[in-house]
């Protein structure tokens, strides 16, 4: 997966229907639902033993950058847009970019206690996008880290997400991202419709390369 530099302001490229955007290669990544026997509860286990999950199976993903910020569109179908709890019976849809703090964390498991793995977390009623910390399957929590910033439109039946963040940000409890280095990434989406929420999602299973180069857009 490669990113591409755009010489625009942070306002242009949150916008995902921006022109810009087409000239930034896109990639289709899989996505498969989070293996059920890992769930952290028996309670959840049981819950879902015989009902479909996971139902999102591919996103598509471009990764653009500029001198101050980096910036990943993600697009995904979704018939009906979850923007809250409705009347209890649906979840906010949601979805994270993935990323290992150090070395090579365990994505199956969301990060292990000496691996964590940090998402840049956007769900459709929050006012802003939240930086996450797992340590392993049921300890997700949020935690300090750079600003982020998300601009999500639905049209058409699906939706068309933009997070975004400085480079050269970071720390224990979220990843840092320069110019020149090869990071790993995932992803996640949520699908409200289906009640999906916590570790019932599905993700793209492995962690991908992604390529932040040095040229001019």
């Amino acid at each position: 997966m490669q990113a591409v530099r755009l010489q625009l302001a942070l306002r242009t490229l949150l916008d995902p229907f921006r022109p810009q955007w087409e000239r930034v290669p896109e990639e289709v990544v899989p996505l498969m639902r989070t293996p059920l026997h890992l769930q952290p509860t028996r309670y959840i286990r049981a819950t879902w033993a015989d009902r479909p999950y996971g139902v999102v199976r591919a996103v598509q993903v471009r990764v653009a950058f500029s001198s101050s910020h980096i910036f990943f569109r993600l697009q995904w179908p979704d018939a009906q847009p979850n923007m809250d709890y409705g009347d209890g019976t649906v979840f906010p849809d949601a979805a994270a970019v993935l990323f290992p703090i150090n070395g090579d964390a365990p994505l199956l498991t969301m990060g292990s206690p000496e691996a964590p793995v940090n998402a840049w977390y956007w769900r459709a009623d929050l006012s802003r996008p939240q930086n996450l910390v797992a340590h392993g399957l049921g300890t997700v929590a949020e935690a300090e880290g750079p600003e982020l910033w998300a601009h999500a439109i639905w049209r058409d039946g699906r939706w068309s997400l933009v997070l975004a963040r400085a480079l050269g940000e970071g720390g224990a409890t979220a990843v840092t991202l320069v110019p020149g280095m090869v990071a790993k990434v995932a992803f996640a989406v949520w699908e409200g419709e289906n009640q999906e929420r916590a570790g019932i999602k599905s993700f793209s299973g492995i962690w991908r390369e992604l390529e932040i180069g040095q040229g001019r857009g």
